[in-house]
């Protein structure tokens, strides 16, 4: 599936930008990803930063962050697709192989530039893909951004929380290649938004082969709550879910590789 003969080998600490309210200070049992030797092992940036870039917590990958975002819904492990789950939906890609998609999510240029044309990202800051040294088989790549926020949220919002135009993203994606299938898993908080820090929106992508010359694309969106909303606000929680399977990252990434020169 267009695996390099060479995989990704760990080259010691590398400071990252990421937003986070880890302790620098902190060092988990279990680091969830080394850096590789690509590229002098530094982030990938575009664009010029803002003066919101000031807000960036420089972290070393020895951070509490690395445990942030290691579980996915329910305590699975992040790289895995949900099971006895039903998708949010499905579709078939024709004219294309499984190994030229694995291809353009593995490139380094692939994703800020999905971010940037597609969600009109900016102050984008990602690591390279790196190996996760709990599952070697698992690429991990980290990274944040600013976005723009749809403000076209029911009255029933604007009339709790003031919505900003803006927010800080911090992402984490990773990709995981068996012999018949590729998963692509996206974990992003939204730190701006109302309560933003208290749930995590969880994406899987499941690629496989459908027999015909093309590949099926599975996909889910998941809410993950790791902090409860306040009473009086109980009523956001199903606006955010609502609002997040309705823009979900999947439908775009699909779009985007159906569209791809063959």
């Amino acid at each position: 599936l267009g695996r390099p003969q060479r995989g990704p080998e760990p080259c010691g600490e590398l400071e990252v930008p990421l937003w986070s309210n880890a302790s620098l200070s902190a060092e988990p049992e279990e680091v969830d990803a080394s850096p590789t030797e690509h590229a002098g092992a530094q982030p990938v940036l575009l664009g010029h930063a803002s003066p919101s870039s000031k807000l960036h917590r420089c972290l070393s990958w020895k951070s509490e962050f690395a445990e942030l975002y290691n579980e996915g819904p329910g305590g699975r492990a992040a790289s895995h697709a949900p099971e006895g789950c039903p998708p949010s939906g499905s579709e078939k890609l024709e004219g294309i192989e499984l190994s030229q998609i694995v291809a353009s999510l593995r490139s380094d240029s692939y994703l800020p530039a999905f971010f940037r044309c597609t969600k009109k990202a900016e102050d984008i800051s990602m690591t390279p893909w790196c190996a996760s040294r709990q599952s070697p088989e698992v690429l991990v790549r980290k990274g944040t951004f600013l976005l723009p926020l749809p403000q076209d949220f029911p009255k029933a919002v604007t009339r709790l929380v003031n919505l900003p135009s803006e927010t800080r993203v911090t992402v984490v994606h990773r990709l995981r290649e068996r012999d018949d299938s590729v998963v692509f898993t996206v974990q992003f908080c939204s730190h701006d938004v109302p309560f933003g820090d208290n749930f995590r929106v969880h994406e899987t992508v499941k690629f496989q082969p459908d027999g015909a010359g093309g590949v099926l694309a599975t996909k889910w969106v998941e809410v993950m709550w790791v902090a409860a909303l306040p009473w009086a606000y109980g009523v956001l929680r199903t606006i955010i879910e609502q609002k997040s399977r309705a823009d979900a990252l999947g439908n775009y990434l699909v779009a985007d590789l159906r569209s791809m020169p063959r």
